[in-house]
C-alpha cells in the first residue's frame, strides 16, 4: 500500500470474509507525447508548472514522468487562481485546462487555452483559445504561433510609422504631392497585410 501510494496511486483493497485477498490500484495515465511537449516548450523559453488538485505524491510521481519541477499540489480552484495570480508577477502565465475546477484559473491567466474536445463547457466559455482536439503535441506549435504573429504585428507597425515618418518629412520639404502622398499611404497599407499574409505560408520550426 505504500509503495502504491508512493506512485501516487489509488488504492481498493479486495476481501473475502475473512481476509484481504488483493489490492486495485489507480491512476492517471500519462500521455506518451507529454515530456517530448514539456521538452519542446522549455526549449522555446516557456516553464512548465503543475497545478492541481491530486494528492502531493501524486503529483511528484507524474511531475517527474514528463519533466516537471515546479509542482503545486492538493490545491482548490481558488488556490489556482492564487497560484496563478503569483506566477503572473514573473511574466505572462498560460494556463491549460479542462476541467470545471480550471474555469477561475483559466479566466486569471493571461491566456487561457482549453482542450475544446474534453474540456467543460465552462472551461472552454472560460479559456481565450480552445483547442479543437486533445492533442498536446500541437501545444508546441500554439507557442510558436503566437510568438511569430506578435512579431509579425511588431514589425508591421514598425515599418508602417518608419514609411510614414518618411512620408511626413518628403511632404514637408516639397518633394511629396497630396496625390503622391496618398498612392504612399495606401502603398504602405498593402504592404503590411502582405506582410501579415506571410503567416500563412511560415513554416513551423
Amino acid at each position: 500500500m505504500e509503495k502504491l501510494r508512493n506512485e501516487g496511486k489509488a488504492s481498493i483493497l479486495i476481501a473475502n470474509e475473512d481476509s484481504v485477498i488483493g489490492v486495485i490500484a489507480l491512476s492517471d495515465t500519462v500521455r506518451p507525447e507529454a515530456a517530448d511537449v514539456v521538452n519542446r516548450l522549455s526549449g522555446m523559453n516557456a516553464k512548465s508548472v503543475l497545478l492541481t488538485g491530486d494528492n502531493r505524491k501524486a503529483a511528484d510521481f507524474l511531475a517527474g514522468k514528463v519533466g516537471i519541477t515546479d509542482i503545486h499540489a492538493d490545491l482548490l480552484p481558488e488556490q489556482k487562481v492564487e497560484s496563478i495570480n503569483l506566477l503572473k508577477q514573473s511574466g505572462t502565465v498560460c494556463m491549460i485546462g479542462d476541467g470545471v475546477n480550471d474555469a477561475p484559473a483559466l479566466k486569471t491567466a493571461d491566456v487561457g487555452v482549453a482542450m475544446g474536445a474534453m474540456s467543460s463547457d465552462i472551461a472552454v466559455e472560460a479559456a481565450d483559445i480552445a483547442l479543437m482536439s486533445d492533442d498536446i503535441s500541437r501545444l508546441p506549435y500554439l507557442k510558436w504561433l503566437s510568438n511569430t504573429t506578435v512579431k509579425t504585428i511588431k514589425t508591421a507597425i514598425t515599418l508602417s510609422m518608419i514609411i510614414n515618418f518618411v512620408a511626413v518629412t518628403l511632404s514637408v520639404i516639397g518633394k511629396l504631392t497630396p496625390t503622391t502622398g496618398a498612392l504612399v499611404h495606401n502603398a504602405g497599407s498593402c504592404f503590411v497585410v502582405l506582410l501579415a499574409a506571410l503567416l500563412y505560408d511560415r513554416k513551423y520550426e
